[in-house]
């Protein structure tokens, strides 16, 4: 796969997987899960693989899909890659025994939902709500800060996404959520044209990003795009701007040998001082510690 990945793990039983890749070429991967309740928000393509032999289709080539299902044993799961398959999704696991003995602790009305999950592989969906959405996104392309706050920031957004799962659950065990769809058109036009800016942003000149620029670009005012942009991503166009070129300076440097004079210039700082300050402010480290990685 080629793109933008992340694992991670949070102090409630949450592991967190993210991804906005391209599969490059046809393959099968094989691995191993641990019993777990799965929320997958796919925002873009299709996931085909087995648990145990039992097919999971996560479908999203027409418009954003949420899924929850429980695999209450460890199982090998198998999957497809397809070439040119392009993947926007957030995985949430969560451990099966953590969530069993949080819904025993809740009224007798989510016994359905225990039984479901104990009941093996069961694939739901539903329709995601427009602040599910907001969350994926910003779990896909956070707001870089020190690890700590980072942590607490999949956290929250992680323990929010399941909620809404098992919300939607308990509304109809066979699930599309009421509220969802009421919100889901406005939902997943704002949610586009954030993928537009952000995409414009990453493939774009970097002369060619200024504010009026980049608006014109998308076909929407400065301020409509501010907006929409802050909602999906939890930061400003410029931050992203910023941060978008501080990661590829630092790329550069661990990678490609850039020194930090060079690395600043690539990141667009006439002065080292002021990129080495930017720079430790979003990875908490300094250019000349990333760079002897």
């Amino acid at each position: 796969m080629s793109g933008r990945m992340s694992f991670s793990d949070t102090p409630s039983h949450l592991e967190v997987h993210t991804a906005d890749t391209m599969e490059m070429r046809d393959a099968i991967a094989d691995y191993d899960v641990c019993a777990a309740v799965k929320v997958a928000i796919i925002l873009k393509g299709r996931i085909q693989a087995e648990f145990d032999g039992v097919p999971v289709d996560l479908d999203a080539r027409e418009h954003p899909v949420g899924y929850i299902w429980a695999v209450p044993h460890p199982a090998k799961v198998r999957r497809y890659l397809h070439k040119g398959c392009e993947i926007s999704k957030v995985m949430i696991s969560a451990r099966f025994d953590w969530v069993l003995r949080q819904l025993d602790k809740s009224p007798a009305h989510y016994q359905e939902i225990v039984d479901s999950f104990n009941s093996g592989i069961s694939l739901r969906s539903w329709r995601p709500s427009r602040r599910v959405l907001a969350l994926a996104d910003q779990l896909i392309y956070p707001h870089a800060t020190d690890p700590i706050l980072h942590k607490l920031y999949e956290e929250s957004r992680g323990l929010e996404i399941l909620a809404e799962a098992l919300s939607a659950m308990q509304s109809d065990p066979n699930i599309v959520a009421p509220h969802a769809q009421a919100t889901a058109p406005d939902a997943l036009d704002r949610h586009h044209r954030a993928q537009e800016i952000r995409d414009y942003i990453l493939e774009s000149d970097p002369e060619q990003q200024t504010l009026p620029m980049i608006a014109a670009a998308i076909g929407i005012s400065v301020a409509s795009m501010q907006r929409i942009f802050k909602d999906a991503y939890g930061m400003t166009v410029k931050d992203f701007i910023r941060e978008t070129r501080l990661v590829a300076a630092r790329d550069a440097m661990e990678k490609d040998g850039l020194t930090i004079a060079q690395a600043a210039w690539l990141a667009g700082y006439k002065s080292p001082a002021n990129f080495a300050t930017a720079f430790k402010r979003v990875f908490g480290i300094t250019p000349s510690e990333a760079r002897d990685r």
